[in-house]
């Protein structure tokens, strides 16, 4: 029925827990498949070790060359032979019960295309620390009527939508065409396709921030740590799939946000580097929200 994918990528020290925990999800027919995608530490030896010692029929491990986190995601849709799948990184954790509950919301409900969780944040060093992925930003964009959320979907998405809340008919996932190898961005554009595919909240899809499907880890890396791959993947995903008549302001807002980080980290040139390039339309817009965080910026320091 449900076909459990674990994509891994030196996680050597996490995988077992992610492993373990999608072992205790009871549905019948569940698959669970862990892809390893050409770790370069123990991440393959843990979890075979692991598995020679707690074997089971319904977990399958594969090994590939390095070709990045989509190229896995492409090669586990097409391994998927169950009507429902989940994808759960192998950092993360997910909660057996919210699977459960989910994936009976889809069952009882066969028009719905997926089930969009909830998920809690994990942090290793404190475990007894927790807060929720989703918030109020959340809320306000599934309220959303469907014309209005196609344009948030570009100018004001709610970050993150997480693959690992969320529970998907194979069908749909197929239907939308699945992965690009050609955007290296997971999550983001999957949740583009879907929700301009299947747009019509409890209809099309549901949304249960209240239900908890996946202790997501946070790692507290610093997401501009290489500011110019970064927006460069971004970039790459608004030219292939934003609408002509709203690049230039998503386009617009993408750059002030990556300048303004960058130069917030000491990456000031990086930040200067990225500024070149763009069409007009781009840089009014930009110049338009560097503008507007700034003066955010400086109106939350007075508040203070």
């Amino acid at each position: 029925m449900l076909t459990i994918i674990i994509p891994a990528y030196n996680h050597q020290g996490y995988v077992l827990e992610s492993l373990a925990a999608a072992r205790q999800v009871n549905i019948p027919g569940v698959k669970v498949i862990v892809i390893d995608d050409g770790s370069t530490d123990g991440t393959l030896r843990v979890v075979e070790d692991y598995l020679a010692k707690f074997p089971a029929d319904n977990v399958q491990v594969l090994s590939k060359p390095n070709g990045g986190l989509v190229s896995s995601l492409i090669l586990g849709l097409e391994l998927a032979d169950t009507p429902y799948i989940y994808i759960v990184a192998s950092d993360d954790i997910l909660i057996p019960g919210g699977i459960v509950q989910c994936l009976d919301s889809l069952e009882r409900f066969p028009e719905l295309k997926f089930c969009v969780g909830g998920g809690e944040n994990y942090y290793e060093d404190d475990p007894s620390l927790t807060s929720s992925v989703y918030g109020a930003a959340h809320d306000e964009f599934f309220q959303l009527s469907e014309k209005k959320r196609s344009e948030a979907l570009f100018l004001a998405y709610p970050q993150p939508i997480l693959l690992q809340s969320t529970l998907f008919r194979v069908d749909a996932l197929k239907a939308i065409g699945g992965w690009d190898r050609q955007i290296l961005l997971d999550d983001y554009p999957t949740f583009i396709k879907m929700f301009s595919r299947f747009p019509n909240i409890n209809k099309d899809f549901i949304y249960q921030p209240d239900v908890l499907v996946v202790k997501y880890r946070q790692h507290g890396t610093n997401s501009y740590k290489n500011v110019e791959r970064q927006f460069g993947i971004v970039k790459q995903m608004l030219s292939k799939l934003a609408p002509a008549k709203l690049y230039p302001k998503a386009m617009g807002k993408v750059l002030a946000l990556h300048f303004l980080g960058a130069v917030r980290s000491g990456q000031a040139s990086k930040g200067l580097k990225i500024l070149k390039g763009h069409g007009a339309g781009v840089y009014l817009n930009f110049s338009f929200y560097l503008a507007f965080f700034i003066f955010r910026f400086l109106l939350v320091r007075i508040r203070k």
